[in-house]
């Protein structure tokens, strides 16, 4: 009896299960405390890249009510936290004259993405523009480029499922004619950079950017350009 009371055989294996215990323990919250910003922004990006999916579809309903006349189209969407708003900074001057754009705008933490006269796009805190979607311009010796005017001063932001309505207001179409085959384009956005790169792509010349008015301007080589300009009525609703 005394040397079974002596013995020391189970508090070696309780420290063993003790310190096995503890070693799981400080695993886990390693592993959880490292882990769970990576999947936190993992979730972000996964969200954010199918809000950019969704903004593809949203101008592609815009398109028809601006090109195609249809009277109304809805887009519906799920948002996890940022704001979405309406802005109204935006212009594009073509051969001296001077229309108003719209952009639509997703402001998700440090990113934004906006549709903005039939382009979608992503703005990064460094500047940088990525151009997610092409806008319709139709290049050739008559071009034609669009001019989309949301009009609204919706906005909401938090969590939850979201529709953007859009109405046909008012639509007109002008045209420029060149001078020596060359007619000047001027956008003033936010997303200037990436305008900047998508004139480069349909033959845009004399490219020039102004950082301080956040413009590009470029002459294009056309025999003329058509506008088609419409006003569209934009609503941010609750689902």
């Amino acid at each position: 009896m005394k040397n079974f009371i002596q013995s020391e055989s189970a508090v070696s294996e309780s420290v063993s299960f003790v310190l096995t215990l503890g070693i799981v323990l400080i695993s886990s919250a390693i592993v959880y405390y490292s882990g769970a910003p990576i999947l936190e922004k993992s979730e972000k990006n996964a969200h954010f890249q199918e809000m950019e999916n969704t903004f593809i579809y949203l101008s592609q309903n815009i398109d028809k009510v601006g090109y195609e006349r249809a009277p109304i189209r809805v887009t519906e969407l799920k948002i996890y936290g940022g704001t979405l708003t309406i802005g109204h900074k935006s212009t594009i001057t073509i051969g001296g004259i001077k229309y108003n754009v719209s952009s639509l705008e997703y402001i998700f933490e440090d990113r934004t993405l906006a549709y903005e006269n039939t382009g979608v796009w992503v703005k990064y805190p460094n500047g940088a523009v990525i151009m997610v979607s092409n806008p319709s311009f139709s290049p050739g010796n008559i071009t034609t480029i669009p001019v989309m005017e949301l009009i609204g001063d919706y906005w909401t932001g938090g969590e939850g499922n979201i529709r953007i309505k859009n109405k046909l207001y008012s639509t007109s179409i002008n045209s420029v004619n060149a001078v020596n085959r060359n007619v000047s384009v001027e956008i003033n956005s936010s997303y200037y950079m990436g305008w900047k790169k998508y004139l480069e792509d349909i033959g845009g010349m004399d490219i020039v950017v102004n950082d301080s008015r956040t413009t590009v301007t470029s002459n294009l080589t056309v025999d003329s350009i058509m506008i088609d300009s419409n006003q569209i009525i934009t609503e941010i609703l609750d689902a």
